[in-house]
């Protein structure tokens, strides 16, 4: 009874992964297409900037800054969340990913999730603002957080130049 005990166990550890891995792939599907949509959108809000600008600059029609600046934060605000998403699938990759790093894994594991338009900077990484430390480098994120608003600046603003 041991070695059929033993095959069926080694059956039901590889259907489990199996499983998993189909669910993993459903889930990093359903993120894909969510990004997918997101950038559809910016993608016309994009279009959008572009012909109120060439109203103005072609056609002499009079500007239309408030309609601009309401896009621009529109296309901003869909970067951000297809940026967390991009991190979702990340994060659902590097569990099962050979080559992902221990610290990428654990990241994963522990449901560590980068705050968009963060980084570290130090290496570049994306960072959590919440966290003390870069997870790939060691960094001091405290630090840059505390600088920016000493300064006056949102963190956000910093990274971004």
């Amino acid at each position: 009874m041991s070695l059929i005990d033993n095959v069926f166990n080694s059956v039901a550890r590889e259907v489990n992964k199996v499983q998993t891995r189909s669910q993993d792939l459903m889930q990093t599907m359903s993120l894909q297409n969510q990004i997918n949509e997101l950038e559809r959108r910016k993608t016309m809000r994009l279009a959008e900037i572009g012909k109120v600008v060439f109203d103005e600059k072609h056609n002499h029609a009079p500007a239309r800054e408030d309609e601009v600046k309401r896009l621009c934060d529109e296309v901003a605000s869909l970067e951000a969340e297809m940026a967390v998403l991009q991190a979702e699938i990340d994060k659902v990759k590097a569990k099962n990913d050979p080559d992902a790093t221990p610290s990428q894994k654990a990241e994963a594991k522990a449901g560590y999730a980068a705050t968009p338009n963060f980084f570290c900077p130090g290496c570049g990484t994306p960072a959590n603002r919440d966290k003390r430390f870069c997870p790939s480098c060691g960094e001091s994120l405290k630090e840059h957080h505390n600088k920016a608003a000493d300064n006056g600046m949102d963190p956000i603003d910093v990274e971004a130049q």
